[in-house]
């Protein structure tokens, strides 16, 4: 025991407490070489202001490198982008340009079915005119002639 907790145990035994009683409460007492001095408060507080000065320097360099990567990123994702829209356009340029070529075709084909369909009218009408000419002529001579 140190030389202050020899005189705590002394002054209870004096005081009538029983040796193992006053053993407890010695040993209860911390020792003064364990009690923090002014001068441990204030190193204490010098180190923990160090280290809250190095943990903001940290931060920063944390927050600097962070937004380095996340330019380097949206660059990254703005090249990307242009190169996806790039091939889009020239997918749809070609899209665009095949069915120009099959519109004119199927415009084309319907051009021709419609010329052959006029033609065949055209046909018809003729065999009409043949076919009812004599019978319109047959119909005015005997009206003239035969009221």
């Amino acid at each position: 025991m140190s030389l202050i907790v020899t005189e705590v145990y002394d002054a209870l035994i004096e005081a009538g407490a029983t040796e193992r009683k006053a053993k407890a409460a010695a040993a209860a007492i911390p020792m003064v070489e364990n009690l923090a001095t002014r001068q441990d408060l204030t190193e204490l507080k010098a180190a923990t202001r160090q280290d809250l000065t190095e943990l903001k320097a940290a931060t920063k360099q944390d927050m600097a490198e962070l937004k380095a990567e996340f330019k380097q990123d949206m660059a990254e994702l703005r090249a990307e982008l242009k190169q996806d829209m790039a091939e889009l356009r020239a997918e749809f340029k070609q899209d665009m340009a095949g069915l120009r070529v099959e519109l004119k075709r199927d415009m084309a084909e319907f051009r021709a079915e419609l010329k052959e369909d006029i033609g065949g009218l055209k046909r018809d009408m003729a065999v009409l005119k043949l076919a009812f000419a004599p019978a319109v002529l047959a119909l005015l001579v005997k009206l003239v002639f035969f009221p």
